[in-house]
């Protein structure tokens, strides 16, 4: 059985609707192309409908280690087993947020159990010793200043992050895009034309064939 590719958007707050903007027109483009894709975001958000993913929760929200951060870790496995067999049967897979957006998360929330714990149980969530781990074929970050972000942002924040976090939130992305191996991400300057962007993105796919 033919293997697929999985194709991860992500990007600091700020970035969300040209995340789902660029979803959106990677898929379509794709389709046109003659490729078979599945998209897959957190059903949380009002797209889950849309793609099928009534029935996945992955949300992916941190606070204190109790039973609702196991249900995360369940919800993970079980997107997971959807993107495997999605990539098994050949698909290219776009998915907005993975796990570098997850430890992003725990470390401006002032976590520092991440790092052992987390990404233990993390990589186990998503298939380690357990069918097979699912790991991004390639990664596109969105790359917007954090100044930038907080512009468009606005109050939406309050209550909930401080600008101090999105700055924190960046440096952690880079710091983590730069373990990846280079030639399986894609840093796109979140500031040009949606449509640049797109065809940005889409030549990283294509060099993935």
């Amino acid at each position: 059985m033919s293997k697929g590719k999985l194709v991860v958007i992500e990007g600091i707050y700020g970035t969300g609707k040209l995340a789902v903007n660029l979803a959106e027109r990677l898929r379509e483009t794709l389709v046109r192309q003659g490729k078979e894709v599945y998209e897959i975001d957190s059903p949380d958000t009002g797209r889950a409908q849309l793609m099928g993913a009534q029935d996945l929760d992955c949300g992916w929200r941190y606070g204190q280690f109790r039973a609702d951060f196991l249900y995360e870790l369940a919800s993970r496995a079980r997107a997971c087993a959807v993107i495997r067999d999605e990539l098994r049967s050949g698909k290219i897979v776009i998915c907005k947020n993975f796990t570098i957006s997850s430890i992003a998360y725990a470390k401006i929330k002032g976590h520092d159990w991440f790092r052992e714990d987390l990404n233990c149980l993390e990589a186990r969530a998503r298939g380690l010793n357990f069918g097979g781990e699912v790991i991004p074929d390639l990664t596109i970050y969105l790359d917007l200043a954090p100044e930038i972000a907080l512009e468009r942002l606005g109050t939406r924040i309050d209550g909930f992050f401080s600008p101090n976090d999105i700055h924190r939130q960046a440096a952690c992305y880079k710091k983590e895009l730069s373990n990846l191996p280079q030639d399986k991400v894609g840093i796109i300057d979140a500031g040009k034309p949606e449509e640049l962007i797109a065809a940005e993105a889409l030549a990283l796919i294509a060099e993935l064939a």
